[in-house]
C-alpha cells in the first residue's frame, strides 16, 4: 500500500492553493499612479492653445489671459489694472533701474569696496 503524505506546509511552503499562478501577475493593476499636483495641473491647462476671435491664430491660454487682462486695463478697469500691476511687480520685470548699466556699475563697485575692506581687515600690515 502506498500512502501518499500530504505536501509539507509551513515556514517558506505556503498551502499549493494560495501560491502564484504560473504566467500570472502578483500584481496585475500595478503601481497606482501618483496623483497630480495643482502646479502640474495648472500649466497643462494654461499652456493648452486656444483660438483667439480677433486673430486667425492660435496662443497659449496664459498668452491670451494676459492679453485680454491688458485689454481691460487700458479700458479703465480698476481690478484688472491692479491685478497687472501686481503681476508686473512679483514677476520683477517692473524694476526698471536694477536694470540699467549705471545701477550694475554702481551695484559692481561697492561689492568691490566690501571685497577691498574685508580683505583689508583679515591682512594686517606687515612691519
Amino acid at each position: 500500500m502506498t500512502t501518499e503524505s500530504p505536501p509539507k506546509v509551513g515556514y517558506m511552503n505556503p498551502p499549493q492553493h494560495t501560491r502564484f499562478k504560473k504566467g500570472k501577475s502578483g500584481n496585475p493593476r500595478g503601481r497606482p499612479r501618483k496623483q497630480e499636483d495643482l502646479n502640474t495641473v495648472l500649466h497643462r491647462v494654461l499652456n493648452r492653445k486656444v483660438r483667439v476671435k480677433d486673430d486667425d491664430q492660435t496662443m497659449p491660454i496664459r498668452d491670451a489671459l494676459m492679453r485680454k487682462l491688458r485689454e481691460l486695463a487700458l479700458q479703465g478697469d480698476r481690478q484688472a489694472l491692479a491685478l497687472q500691476r501686481r503681476i508686473i511687480d512679483e514677476s520683477g520685470i517692473a524694476d526698471a533701474d536694477a536694470c540699467s548699466p549705471e545701477e550694475k556699475k554702481r551695484r559692481i563697485l561697492s561689492r568691490i569696496r566690501r571685497m577691498e575692506k574685508k580683505a583689508a581687515r583679515k591682512d594686517p600690515p606687515h612691519e
